[in-house]
């Protein structure tokens, strides 16, 4: 027999109530999702003042603690001291974190058996291969500071990638010193900058110096005109390998540098040109496989706009 549904609809038996919360948890989030939801301005002031009394507390922290993590004086001299017997031909020093810029007046730049050979500092922001060519470099010594802002980041990785022997890291003090021999070093013939001192220059002077272009520390031929004539510098008969690489860029952070442009000439015939303005550190690759074998002159000449030109860092090197 068929029974018919009832007409009153379903019927449903209710649960009995919950029971007692001796936390009073519920009650206390019930209480807090009415005091925040909808949004009333006290509360959100309230909270904004918690958050910035937090940060500040972090922030004193952060003060107090911090020269317990930077390295000390004797940790640099320590340093110095073993780079100043270890370093050879063909080293460079990293900074790891890149500011940590205390680096470059502590330790040598120059290796004490060899005073004709530089230990360059370097403090990239990336040390991949796709991103700097470390050029006439063979090994890099990291110094890190593992408990500083910033640490070492990805510089012991990107190093590490490159690399076909890790020595280290070994502690001293509060700084940590590895060295990366590089599987596949970019060994230049010669650079500009390191043949500066057989050039013939006129139209203004050059030194080589390390100088900041584009944010970073470059090792280049820093070129002054005289007025707006272009600077040349002539090079004696070399050697060109299969590549000549050269970059430029204003120095400083380019504030009231003009256009530029550089020339590169073989033999008298330009094969080359690279403009560029500021800031930049313009890369231009130029293939000389194509030359006759056989030594032959180079030049570099460089013209600047502006009524006070800026100073260019130019550095051209020959690739094997």
């Amino acid at each position: 027999m068929n029974e018919l549904p009832d007409p009153r609809g379903p019927t449903y038996r209710l649960p009995s109530p919950p029971p007692p919360d001796p936390t009073g948890w519920h009650a206390l989030r019930r209480r807090a999702r009415s005091t925040l939801w909808p949004p009333r301005a006290p509360a959100w002031a309230a909270l904004l003042a918690i958050a910035v009394a937090a940060a500040g507390l972090r922030g004193l922290w952060f003060q107090a603690t911090l020269p317990g993590r930077l390295p000390a004086a004797t940790d640099w001299q320590a340093v110095a001291g073993l780079l100043s017997r270890d370093a050879r031909p063909g080293d460079a020093v990293a900074l790891a974190p890149p500011w940590a810029e205390r680096g470059r007046a502590a330790l040598p730049d120059r290796i004490p058996s060899r005073p004709d050979a530089p230990l360059p500092v370097l403090a990239l922001p990336s040390y991949a291969a796709q991103a700097e060519d470390l050029a006439g470099i063979r090994r890099v010594w990291l110094v890190a500071l593992p408990r500083a802002p910033g640490g070492p980041g990805r510089a012991a990785e990107e190093l590490a990638a490159r690399a076909s022997t890790v020595d280290g890291p070994i502690r001293i003090g509060r700084i940590e010193l590895t060295r990366y021999d590089l599987r596949e070093p970019s060994l230049p013939a010669w650079s500009l900058s390191g043949r500066l001192g057989d050039a013939v220059v006129t139209g203004g002077s050059a030194t080589r110096e390390v100088r900041e272009v584009a944010g970073l520390p470059r090792t280049c031929a820093v070129l002054r005109p005289d007025g707006a004539a272009p600077i040349v510098l002539r090079l004696p008969p070399a050697r060109l390998g299969s590549v000549l690489r050269v970059h430029a860029g204003p120095v400083g952070d380019g504030t009231g540098a003009g256009p530029f442009v550089v020339r590169l000439l073989v033999d008298g015939v330009e094969v080359g040109r690279l403009p560029g303005g500021a800031p930049a550190w313009s890369p231009a690759r130029i293939d000389a496989a194509r030359l006759s074998p056989g030594e032959h002159a180079v030049s570099v000449e460089a013209t600047v706009a502006g009524p006070a030109p800026v100073p260019t860092c130019v550095e051209l090197e020959a690739l094997p």
